[in-house]
């Protein structure tokens, strides 16, 4: 990066961008969903693309709480919000707004973004993306 930023601002830019640049080229993203995370900017860029150009327009992140801790880490409460109108885990387009609440724990090294983990219900995303039933 260009400037010097702290932890907080690095965040703060990527959760407004969602550019893979601000990730450290060997960084790691896990879904804490998912059994392995995704290794290296690539694989980070090809899931961003997915949730935030491809699967869903309109697609944007509301922060609603951001804790900054010490050596780098960042916690973030949001709500991912967008409407479903591509293509996601063989569900077709439904047209559905979206908002799924979600956290996001941020690792940041010499002003990148190293490791970052995501936590959310995948049922609320597959019930409003029609993939799940409304009834639990």
């Amino acid at each position: 990066m260009p400037f010097e930023c702290n932890a907080q601002q690095i965040v703060e830019v990527y959760l407004g961008s969602q550019d893979c640049m601000l990730f450290a080229q060997d960084a790691e993203f896990r879904f804490m969903s998912h059994v392995e995370p995704l290794r290296g900017r690539e694989a980070i860029d090809a899931i961003l693309r997915i949730f935030f150009r491809e699967a869903f327009s309109k697609a944007r992140v509301e922060v609603c709480n951001m804790v900054v801790g010490k050596q780098g880490t960042v916690v973030v409460e949001f709500m991912f919000q967008g409407m479903h109108t591509g293509l996601l885990m063989g569900a077709q387009p439904t047209g559905n707004r979206v908002a799924v609440p979600m956290i996001a724990v941020f690792e940041v090294e010499q002003e990148e973004i190293k490791r970052a983990r995501l936590y959310y219900d995948t049922h609320i995303l597959s019930r409003q993306v029609g993939l799940a039933p409304f009834e639990y």
